[in-house]
């Protein structure tokens, strides 16, 4: 109600106590029920008896893991030990590295007192590219000197690789049983009664289980020459610039000592697979001018790939002449016998690359096809001529190679019937080797225009190559790979390498 001041003024109710004492019920909140999980434990019996085992074993399964552990630590420590060639193994072995990236190999067979250079070479050419100038120093511009490689020390690991895949698939090959046939006598007949059989290896000596190439020092190498030039009163050598000696060649150019005459190594192949108990063959090649064995014979020309891709117990022998030079000399090669003194290192040395001197007397009593590439025909007159190992020559095979020598190349064919003989050529040797036709007429022998095959022996075949590059003629000559190609056409008289083991040839992938 309102005031005498016009305030409001509330109308109060009457107090009453009992309501300020009255306390309502409130009903009680109810909790949800607890889940309490419990986790058994293994009864007391069952973990009583595991630790009671412990407890009674604890010594003893502590001996025999620490015993486990330290016979395969040792186990490991011995196998490595020994893979490195410092204990144990076969002296006679030689390890090798694949000639990858213009490498070369490890030691050979100290038990010669010799060892493999490691080969320092200029890049390799494609077969496309242009053939180098033939000058003082390497296509690649380094100095030829440069090719003579420094020596492994004696005390350094031998190292081991596969040699490189070529990367042209083989040929096909049937896949029937391996044919082997007898070959023909290394000694005539006739000779049989002065010469000692050869001796049989011990079947015992397994098959090279790896491919093995590498570049080994020769005593017996065509160079270095200190000798006489054949037919001449004066030495191989003389004074040349500066009072180095040096040898004037053909085209009154000279050619130092040092640099050009002084690598005394040779390229040495077995394919992976090669039985030394079975019919094999020797291929001996020469190379040409301008040349180096580990960049041309080896990585550009791939003799060793051309063998091993063959798949026939075939080794390859490359001997070193004139370093990256147009010069045809053949060293040692002039010396009556030379040529034969050769082969009997080279029956050594490859005996201690395969890893078994035993098989030496198989090496040493091994029929040779020589094969010689432009150049090269110089020392193969003097081979011919002089080289005192004829009987075991059963080819002759000429890769553009035909430059001089009509006369003697037609009466060593017509006085070894027996042997097979081809001349493959460019249109740049084509008049040679029609001269060399004609003169095997008038000797009565007769030739052809086409390989057999399976039949080489005294087969004599001329075979124009076409406008294939002189360059690239050691690998597209009458047929892509030609040494490969003649190999394959031996298979009557040379055993095929078992290829039963899970091995790659060497033909997979080779361009």
């Amino acid at each position: 109600m309102a005031g005498a001041g016009g305030a409001y003024v509330p109308r109060h109710t009457p107090h009453d106590s009992e309501l300020r004492r009255r306390v309502e019920p409130v009903a009680p909140r109810k909790t949800p029920p607890r889940r309490i999980s419990v986790t058994r434990k293994p009864t007391a019996p069952q973990l009583t008896a595991f630790h009671a085992f412990l407890e009674r074993h604890l010594l003893t399964i502590s001996g025999v893991l620490l015993l486990i552990g330290v016979a395969g630590w040792s186990v490991a420590l011995y196998n490595q030990i020994y893979g490195s060639g410092l204990i144990g193994g076969d002296p006679g072995s030689v390890r090798t590295e694949t000639p990858l990236g213009g490498a070369a190999v490890a030691k050979s067979d100290v038990s010669f007192s010799a060892y493999i250079r490691t080969a320092t070479d200029a890049a390799t050419f494609a077969p496309s590219s242009p053939p180098p100038t033939i000058t003082g120093s390497l296509g690649g511009g380094e100095a030829a000197s440069t090719i003579v490689a420094r020596e492994w020390s004696l005390f350094e690991p031998q190292r081991t690789a596969e040699v490189r895949v070529p990367a042209k698939p083989a040929p096909p090959k049937a896949a029937a049983p391996v044919r082997t046939a007898a070959l023909e006598p290394t000694v005539p007949q006739s000779l049989a009664p002065a010469i000692a059989p050869p001796a049989i290896v011990s079947p015992r000596v397994p098959a090279n289980v790896e491919a093995k190439t590498s570049l080994v020092d020769f005593e017996t190498a065509p160079f270095p020459y200190r000798g006489m030039l054949p037919g001449s009163d004066r030495p191989f050598l003389a004074d040349g610039r500066a009072g180095a000696r040096g040898h004037v060649n053909f085209r009154g150019r000279m050619f130092l000592e040092s640099k050009t005459f002084s690598d005394d190594r040779v390229l040495l192949h077995i394919p992976q697979g090669f039985d030394p108990s079975r019919p094999a063959v020797m291929v001996v090649f020469f190379h040409g001018h301008g040349a180096t064995l580990a960049r041309d014979v080896r990585d550009r020309q791939r003799l060793p790939e051309q063998i091993s891709a063959a798949g026939l117990n075939a080794v390859l022998v490359a001997p070193q002449f004139a370093v990256d030079a147009a010069d045809s000399s053949a060293g040692k090669f002039w010396e009556e016998n030379g040529f034969k003194r050769f082969l009997d290192e080279a029956s050594k040395k490859l005996a201690g690359l395969y890893g078994d001197q035993r098989s030496a007397t198989t090496f040493a009593n091994m029929p040779i096809v020589l094969v010689a590439y432009s150049g090269g025909f110089g020392p193969t007159l003097s081979v011919l001529a002089r080289g005192g190992a004829n009987q075991r020559i059963r080819g002759l095979v000429l890769l553009d190679a035909l430059y001089a020598g009509i006369d003697e190349f037609a009466d060593w064919i017509a006085d070894h019937r027996s042997t097979f003989f081809i001349s493959s050529y460019t249109p740049h040797t084509a008049h040679h080797n029609a001269d060399l036709e004609r003169a095997l007429a008038d000797r009565s022998v007769s030739y052809s225009s086409e390989l057999r095959r399976n039949r080489l022996p005294g087969m004599v075949a001329f075979l124009p190559a076409g406008d294939v590059s002189h360059r690239d003629f050691v690998t597209h000559a009458w047929a892509d790979y030609p040494v490969e190609d003649i190999l394959l056409r031996m298979n009557d008289t040379v055993a095929r390498i078992d290829t039963s083991t899970p091995v790659a040839t060497a033909a997979a992938g080779r361009n």
